[in-house]
């Protein structure tokens, strides 16, 4: 927990307590819980990124159109928030497969244009 002052702090760590704490019992090892809970802030952080990311970038249109399309196509909870995503190609065998590649708070999804 991290803070300007101690208020701060304490208000931090309660909500760590309160929203990872009883999950941490099911792991055998420090070293696991620590991947963990470092797993869950980055994407807490992730999520405030992107959040902010939509409502700033140049082309906000074209943010909610992938946004849009990632959610038709993958199915994920609401909860699953898009963070960016790109052009890209995979290359299969000898074939390249051009599409998009979307990075979201959990998941990183390729989407082919090219059949299979």
């Amino acid at each position: 927990a991290c803070g300007a002052t101690l208020e701060e702090i304490n208000q931090h760590w309660d909500w760590l307590e309160q929203n990872l704490l009883h999950t941490l019992s099911v792991f055998d090892n420090k070293d696991d819980i620590a991947s963990f809970v470092k797993g869950k802030v980055k994407a807490l952080i992730a999520e405030e990124t992107s959040s902010r990311l939509a409502e700033q970038e140049e082309e906000p249109e074209k943010f909610r159109e992938a946004l849009v399309k990632f959610e038709a196509r993958f199915n994920f909870p609401e909860a699953e928030k898009l963070v960016t995503y790109y052009s890209c190609c995979c290359w299969k065998g000898r074939v390249p497969r051009q599409g998009w590649l979307y990075l979201s708070i959990n998941h990183l999804c390729f989407y082919s244009f090219f059949l299979g």
